[in-house]
């Protein structure tokens, strides 16, 4: 006997969801890992996923979100924030970049560094790097100092 309606399910299984999106199930299961894709939703114990829920997550992606292999693209990383800015976004300056904070010269942080003035890490062996917190210390030691006097 032929069903004389045609329509879609409400409700798919992980194949049919990922089929339904033209993914593979492992591509659709790593975009639902990542929140890009809805969860399934449980009937009894069977995982479904809503039809309307996949049409709205898809409808809400940008086309640069899904690369075609259905993982998610990777964010472009723009220029690091200092963490002065941006408290707990980035933790971690350049001599450059924190000569600018302190209105100085990078070399003048090398040169403290290398006094042991102030702490560095080497990042690969080339890259020098400043951790927040030991310049948060450094600041407060130093402010304290000055207005001790």
């Amino acid at each position: 006997m032929i069903d004389p309606y045609a329509y879609l399910p409400r409700a798919f299984d992980l194949a049919a969801a990922a089929r339904y999106l033209g993914l593979t199930p492992t591509a659709f299961s790593a975009l639902v890992r990542v929140g890009q894709l809805p969860s399934a939703r449980q009937l009894g114990v069977t995982a479904v996923w809503d039809r309307m829920a996949l049409d709205a997550a898809f409808e809400a992606a940008s086309a640069d979100e899904v690369q075609p292999n259905g993982k998610p693209a990777q964010k472009q990383r723009g220029t690091p924030l200092m963490s002065k800015e941006w408290p707990g976004y980035h933790n971690a300056y350049t001599p450059e970049t924190l000569g600018e904070r302190w209105s100085c010269s990078g070399q003048h942080v090398r040169n403290m560094i290398k006094r042991g003035d102030l702490a560095g890490s080497l990042l690969g062996g080339k890259l020098l790097r400043i951790s927040a917190a030991v310049v948060a210390a450094y600041e407060d030691a130093n402010t304290g100092k000055a207005r001790a006097r």
